[in-house]
């Protein structure tokens, strides 16, 4: 993805709503403004940010955690955003290197668990990038780099390309150093390009691994009516003999720029996950589905729904997400109910769903309207 965005220096965040400097107070505005007509262009990262040794230097770690053995089978999950540039956020609410030439790379590596989980430390190792949560995986939905490829003056204003570049394959390799870490990642992008990008410093995990700690639970009924929905055919399972759609219904049209989340105080989305028979589309009735004893795996088959839970402090499955007045988002996991879906002669849907929650609290919503594809 490719965009334009106007960005402003990320510092003092708060992590709960990622307002800059923690809050929402005004920002100061002097009796007498002055506005250069050609403001003084930012600095560049030269070479788009390569050495001379062909390798990206990255020199800073914009966040870290360690979210322990997520899945219940002996494998942690370790979470590392490096970049070598001060970090923005953009106007689509995600961090977004400041300058041209700046990177940043995320690495979602799996390991083994380690032995103090408030001091965790990422294992020594090769890591390769697979469709898979396990030992020696870098995970491909969670692995990505974020490049600001140029800066342009419009109006006065610089704005700043930035392009999130996806991978095909690659390999990180860990090793422990007097310094900290030596980090070293070689990708193949998805169009065909290789990089290669190194890292060496000390790096902080921040605890995450407690299960059971306090999650944002949404703690009230919900009657949905959307504004806007949209439909996206996540995958097939032949061998279980259906397929898994992801309709997501939202109550206002102000979303994240990848159309997932809502992007305003009070902005709901309901989102449903579910396993109709395998090509005959989404029309049908379902039930709650089952989960394996891996915790969060479900024993698909045609016709069920795959019930909300919570992963760290984000909710999976079928669930509601609520944005509230400070800006947090808190979740409404689904664990039981019903839900049927028709398609209408004019190519609209009406859906009905009547939900309840792991607080006993009910979503409902009874809709037709378009989803977009």
């Amino acid at each position: 993805m490719v965009a334009i965005f106007a960005a402003a220096i990320f510092m003092g965040c708060n992590p709960d709503t990622g307002d800059v400097n923690g809050g929402n107070t005004e920002p100061e505005v002097p009796e007498t403004p002055e506005t250069p007509e050609t403001p003084e262009a930012p600095e560049v990262i030269e070479n788009n940010g390569v050495g001379e040794d062909g390798r990206i230097a990255l020199d800073k770690v914009a966040y870290a955690c360690y979210l322990g053995d997520v899945w219940d089978n002996g494998v942690a999950d370790y979470y590392v955003m490096l970049t070598n540039d001060t970090l923005g956020v953009g106007s689509n609410g995600f961090e977004v290197p400041m300058h041209q030439g700046g990177w940043i790379l995320y690495l979602d590596l799996w390991g083994a668990v380690s032995a103090d989980h408030r001091n965790a430390v990422l294992p020594e190792g090769t890591y390769n990038f697979d469709h898979s949560r396990g030992m020696g995986c870098f995970y491909d939905e969670f692995s990505l780099a974020t490049n600001n490829q140029e800066q342009v003056l419009v109006d006065g204003q610089w704005l700043y390309r930035i392009k999130d570049i996806f991978f095909q394959s690659g390999t990180t390799v860990v090793k422990h150093t007097s310094k900290g870490y030596l980090i070293e990642t070689v990708v193949v992008t998805s169009t065909g390009e290789e990089l290669s990008f190194v890292y060496e410093g000390e790096i902080v995990l921040e605890d995450q691994s407690d299960d059971e700690e306090w999650r944002p639970s949404l703690d009230e009924d919900i009657d949905l009516t959307p504004v806007y929905g949209s439909i996206y055919h996540y995958s097939s399972y032949p061998n279980e003999n259906c397929d898994n759609y992801v309709i997501s219904l939202f109550n206002v049209k102000e979303l994240t720029s990848d159309g997932l989340h809502p992007n305003v105080t009070g902005g709901i989305k309901l989102q449903l996950d579910i396993y109709p028979e395998l090509g005959k589309g989404v029309t049908g009735t379902y039930k709650i589905g089952k989960l394996t004893d891996d915790k969060y795996l479900l024993e698909k088959e045609p016709w069920v729904y795959y019930p909300g839970c919570y992963w760290g402090v984000m909710a999976l499955g079928t669930f509601v997400e609520f944005v509230d007045e400070s800006g947090n988002v808190l979740y409404s996991v689904v664990k039981d109910g019903t839900l049927s879906i028709s398609e209408n002669a004019d190519n609209t849907y009406t859906i009905n769903a009547d939900f309840t929650t792991e607080r006993n609290k009910k979503i409902t919503c009874n809709w037709t309207g378009s989803l977009e594809k």
